[in-house]
Protein backbone atom coordinates (compact mmCIF):
# COMPACT_ATOMS: atom_id res chain seq x y z
CA UNK A 1 0.00 0.00 0.00
CA UNK A 2 1.14 3.35 -0.77
CA UNK A 3 0.53 6.50 0.99
CA UNK A 4 -1.57 7.72 -2.06
CA UNK A 5 -3.98 4.56 -1.96
CA UNK A 6 -4.25 5.26 2.29
CA UNK A 7 -5.83 8.44 1.90
CA UNK A 8 -7.80 7.34 -0.66
CA UNK A 9 -9.41 4.86 1.61
CA UNK A 10 -9.38 7.39 4.54
CA UNK A 11 -11.62 9.98 2.45
CA UNK A 12 -13.66 7.04 1.81
CA UNK A 13 -14.71 6.29 5.49
CA UNK A 14 -16.47 9.25 6.00
CA UNK A 15 -19.90 7.76 6.51
CA UNK A 16 -22.37 10.18 5.12
CA UNK A 17 -19.46 11.86 2.23
CA UNK A 18 -20.10 15.52 1.15
CA UNK A 19 -23.26 17.19 2.34
CA UNK A 20 -25.78 18.54 -0.46
CA UNK A 21 -27.26 21.69 -0.61
CA UNK A 22 -30.73 20.84 1.02
CA UNK A 23 -28.78 19.06 4.16
CA UNK A 24 -26.62 22.43 4.58
CA UNK A 25 -30.59 24.53 4.25
CA UNK A 26 -31.77 22.21 6.59
CA UNK A 27 -28.95 23.02 8.80
CA UNK A 28 -28.98 26.56 8.97
CA UNK A 29 -32.81 26.58 9.11
CA UNK A 30 -33.15 24.49 12.15
CA UNK A 31 -30.81 27.23 13.57
CA UNK A 32 -32.90 29.83 12.45
CA UNK A 33 -35.50 28.04 14.04
CA UNK A 34 -33.97 27.89 17.59
CA UNK A 35 -32.57 31.40 17.53
CA UNK A 36 -36.67 32.20 16.59
CA UNK A 37 -38.05 30.17 19.74
CA UNK A 38 -35.37 31.64 22.13
CA UNK A 39 -36.38 35.21 21.40
CA UNK A 40 -40.21 34.52 21.40
CA UNK A 41 -39.59 32.44 24.82
CA UNK A 42 -37.43 35.37 25.95
CA UNK A 43 -39.81 38.24 25.06
CA UNK A 44 -42.70 36.22 26.69
CA UNK A 45 -41.23 36.04 29.82
CA UNK A 46 -39.61 39.67 30.00
CA UNK A 47 -43.40 41.00 29.06
CA UNK A 48 -45.25 38.78 31.42
CA UNK A 49 -43.06 40.34 34.16
CA UNK A 50 -44.22 43.76 33.16
CA UNK A 51 -47.93 42.91 32.85
CA UNK A 52 -48.17 40.79 36.28
CA UNK A 53 -46.69 44.75 37.89
CA UNK A 54 -49.65 46.32 36.31
CA UNK A 55 -52.30 44.35 37.58
CA UNK A 56 -51.24 44.39 41.05
CA UNK A 57 -51.62 48.40 40.48
CA UNK A 58 -55.07 48.01 39.04
CA UNK A 59 -55.90 45.84 41.85
CA UNK A 60 -54.35 47.66 44.81
CA UNK A 61 -55.86 50.68 43.07
CA UNK A 62 -59.40 49.11 42.76
CA UNK A 63 -58.80 47.81 46.51
CA UNK A 64 -58.39 50.92 47.36
CA UNK A 65 -61.73 52.80 45.74
CA UNK A 66 -64.57 53.18 48.22
CA UNK A 67 -67.74 51.44 47.64
CA UNK A 68 -70.49 53.28 47.25
CA UNK A 69 -72.94 51.93 49.16
CA UNK A 70 -73.85 48.89 46.27
CA UNK A 71 -72.84 45.60 45.92
CA UNK A 72 -71.84 45.72 42.24
CA UNK A 73 -68.22 46.88 43.34
CA UNK A 74 -67.71 44.55 45.75
CA UNK A 75 -68.82 42.05 43.73
CA UNK A 76 -66.55 43.08 40.97
CA UNK A 77 -63.77 43.24 43.17
CA UNK A 78 -64.16 39.42 44.18
CA UNK A 79 -64.39 38.65 40.78
CA UNK A 80 -61.09 40.21 39.79
CA UNK A 81 -59.53 38.60 43.46
CA UNK A 82 -61.18 34.97 41.46
CA UNK A 83 -59.85 35.46 37.97
CA UNK A 84 -56.40 36.54 39.59
CA UNK A 85 -56.71 32.99 41.79
CA UNK A 86 -57.26 31.33 38.66
CA UNK A 87 -54.89 32.78 36.66
CA UNK A 88 -52.22 31.77 39.19
CA UNK A 89 -53.14 27.96 38.92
Amino acid sequence: MTADNIGVTTATLDKYGEEDFIAVLVRYGLFVGAIFQFVCISAAVLMSGNDSQDTVEEEARLIDEPAQGSGNAARRLHKIRKLEKKKRR
